[in-house]
């Protein structure tokens, strides 16, 4: 759950999510609740796995998650079968009111956690209830990851381990604290290709690839400019110190390949021709 759109096909009340987070709305008196979209696993008596939230800060009781699971796509209400998703995206019903529906679907409630096991949840759907109450510090939540179906590292150990359900049960939430640790260290080697991809970098990320190309006054880039020039970095390095590198450098920054003169008497003098065809402000000098 990353974007507007997981937003839009769930219910969210007294919050909203602006800038990639979920945060109180200020006019709400207490807190927001966001109701998920219902999640189709595609496979019936699906053992959901793990959910990991991106909250800000030691959220303890300001952060309430519930989890509702059902192999059936509809619930009772008002005596017929209704579609589950309908009664999540109904904005006549309060939060309250879906909170009352869905309580014979409740599986498990977490307090103040931001990454939790699912053990024991088990049904093709799935969807929670997330509570976010206002706070002094910075409560907010960015995205949210489920996992599924479930894995466990006892299936690695001999049967003896498994014998036993409720020995095995134990030994299996156990080793599930240093598999989370493991598949988020191994999730993050395996995608750190990506930080150094220039168009899916963030601001942060692209301001501190020029610094390894002494790119120098960059926060004066708009994102854009940035994003082409840590781009074209290591051809224009390769050019560094020649009139052909000037030109095209500088061209990413006025938009147009300025006239560039060089002096026949000190080769380390050279004229830019009518630079205010280029240069229209004081930013655009300063960056210059």
């Amino acid at each position: 759950i990353n974007k507007q759109l997981d937003y839009d096909l769930g219910f969210l009340s007294g919050g909203e999510y602006r800038n990639g987070r979920l945060s109180v709305s200020s006019d709400a008196e207490s807190g927001a609740c966001f109701v998920s979209r219902l999640f189709d696993s595609r496979s019936e008596g699906t053992e959901w796995g793990r959910f990991v939230v991106d909250a800000r800060s030691n959220v303890g009781a300001g952060l309430q998650i519930a989890f509702y699971s059902s192999n059936k796509p509809t619930i009772v209400y008002r005596d017929r079968n209704v579609p589950i998703q309908e009664l999540i995206s109904n904005r006549k019903l309060s939060a309250e009111d879906k909170k009352e529906i869905f309580e014979p679907l409740l599986k498990k409630r977490f307090v103040g956690f931001r990454d939790v096991l699912l053990n024991g949840i088990t049904g093709r759907y799935l969807f929670f209830i997330m509570d976010l109450y206002r706070q002094e510090n910075d409560n907010t939540c960015g995205d949210m990851c489920l996992y599924f179906p479930k894995t466990s590292w006892i299936r690695y150990l001999p049967s003896v381990y498994s014998r036993n359900p409720k020995d095995a049960d134990f030994t299996e939430r156990f080793l599930g604290i240093f598999q989370s640790f493991y598949e988020d260290r191994e999730r993050e080697i395996r995608n750190s290709s990506e930080l150094l991809y220039h168009v899916a970098g963030e601001r942060a990320m692209l301001e501190e690839l020029a610094e390894w190309y002494d790119l120098t006054d960059v926060y004066l880039c708009p994102d854009e400019k940035l994003n082409e020039l840590v781009r074209r970095a290591p051809h224009l390095m390769a050019k560094h110190g020649t009139i052909g590198g000037m030109k095209e450098y500088l061209s990413l920054y006025t938009g147009t390949e300025p006239e560039i003169k060089e002096d026949d008497k000190n080769p380390n003098l050279v004229t830019i021709a009518d630079p205010e065809r280029y240069i229209t402000n004081m930013r655009e000098y300063s960056l210059l």
